[in-house]
Parts: structure tokens; sequence; C-alpha cells
């Protein structure tokens, strides 16, 4: 139930309702709360409409992302990386794509999260509504919430040239959120895979990188599907739940590495509009 509702007139305001209100929560689009997990909790909510940008712009080698940019806005934006937009429009329903904003996929920081497996992969920086900047990786590892994370305002994402990302990801259908998601980066050097980053969404209570599966491919080249799918699966453990079994999900996780790792697009090439 919503007990509380304010609409602060700048970032230094809504700031100060986070700090000084506890309990409170942030509100982008809302598409969150709409969860079952909040039906029953006494909500103060600090909206946050019109205080955060929603730029999508590329400049040389970087993507700069608001944070207040709708799902849809990204989906629209020219020139996004392939890579990029396959995980935007993996948020199927584009009623909830009008609504739903990347602050708000990151800060939720869940397992079934759209973006972060591919943001995270791909080394992304934020920065913080009080001007403060850190690595995505980073910003997640502090305690939740705005009082101990802050609120993301921008995200910025290296385009380097000759980087080559994949995303996939499973849902029991269409419009379902997302049961297992990869996001990965890497280069090819010479026919070897190098610096490779590999996270995996949907196999615990957040998304996380698999240094045992990076390892499996660095300095290698690459092998066929079924060999990349027969080594993969070992190395995964995951946590069965209402959406999917353990073993389901190690099967096909493995399927979606390959998919990813076979499918990788070089993110410097934009997308024709």
């Amino acid at each position: 139930m919503v007990k509380g509702y304010y609409r602060p007139r700048d970032a230094a305001e809504a700031l100060s309702l986070l700090g000084s209100k506890p309990g409170s929560t942030a509100l982008g689009g809302g598409t969150q709360l709409l969860s079952g997990e909040y039906r029953h909790l006494d909500l103060e909510l600090v909206s946050l409409e019109g205080l955060l940008p929603r730029s999508v712009a590329r400049s040389g080698e970087r993507l700069s992302i608001g944070a207040g940019a709708t799902f849809q806005d990204l989906a629209d934006a020219p020139g996004l990386p392939e890579p990029l937009k396959a995980a935007v429009l993996g948020m199927v329903d584009r009623n909830v794509r009008n609504r739903a904003t990347v602050g708000g996929n990151l800060g939720a920081d869940k397992s079934c999260s759209s973006l972060l497996p591919l943001l995270l992969a791909l080394d992304a920086d934020i920065e913080l509504l009080d001007g403060r900047k850190l690595r995505l990786e980073k910003w997640l590892d502090l305690a939740a919430g705005p009082e101990g994370r802050g609120i993301v305002a921008t995200v910025t994402i290296p385009l380097a040239p000759g980087v080559l990302a994949g995303y996939a990801r499973w849902s029991r259908t269409a419009c379902d959120l997302s049961v297992l998601g990869v996001g990965l980066a890497f280069r090819l050097e010479k026919g070897l895979v190098r610096n490779l980053r590999l996270v995996l969404g949907g196999m615990g209570p957040r998304a996380r990188r698999f240094p045992s599966l990076e390892a499996l491919y660095e300095g290698r080249a690459l092998p066929g599907r079924d060999a990349i799918e027969a080594a993969a699966g070992p190395l995964l453990e995951p946590l069965g739940d209402v959406r999917a079994g353990a073993e389901f999900k190690r099967l096909r996780a493995s399927v979606l590495v390959a998919d990813a790792l076979l499918g990788a697009k070089d993110i410097s090439k934009e997308v024709l509009p």
C-alpha cells in the first residue's frame, strides 16, 4: 500500500527525501512495484520523473544512456548496437517497455534483469545522481537501496572496435520475464578468444560473472556448438525455482552460452535505423 507519494522539484530534494524517510523507495517507471513482492508493504514513494536524463547518445567509442530512458526509448534509438537492442527487446511487451526505465531495471538488481547480464559483460560505468562515478559491477556490490547504492543517473558503455558481444535469453512464453539470460563480451585476436567476460542471470539471486566458464575459452579458439554445451554444463550450479528446475536450467543455460558465443557481434558497428 502506498502511504506517501512525493514529487521533488530537483535532484537535491529527491536525495534529501530518500535520505530522511526510512524505507522510502525511488519511483521510476513503476513496473517493478507491480510485482507481488511489494503487495503487502507500506511504501513511501519518491518520484524521479523528470529528474533523470533520458537521452541515448553515442560519442566516438562511448554510448551514454540516461537512467530515465525507457526501454522503448532505447529500442527506438538509431544506431544501437545489435546485442544491446536484442537485450532491450527481450522485454517483449511494448506496454511495459513504454514505462520501464533503465535505472529501474538496474536498481531492482533482479536475476531476470533484461540489461544487467550484457552491461556487466561490457564493463559499463555509471554516474550517480550525487555525482559519484564508478563501475556498474562495483555499484551492485554496495548495500541495496537508495541510501547505500545511490541513484543511477547515467550509464556509459565502451564500444571499442573489435569487441564482440552476445546476448541470449530463455523464457516460458514470449512475454514472460527471462528465466535465463546470458551476456558476454570478448575479442578475437588471430582466432583466439581474449578478455572474455561472461555473465549469467537466472542461476541464483543475482546476475553474475562465471570465471570458470571464461577460463574455458580464454586464449583458445572457439569450439563448435556441441563442445561448448558439453563443457559449460558441468560448471553450472543453478538454483531451481517456480519457473524452472535446476537441471533444466543447467541444460538450457549451456545452449544459451553457445548461442551468445557463436552469435556475438562487433558492438562498434551500428544497427541502421
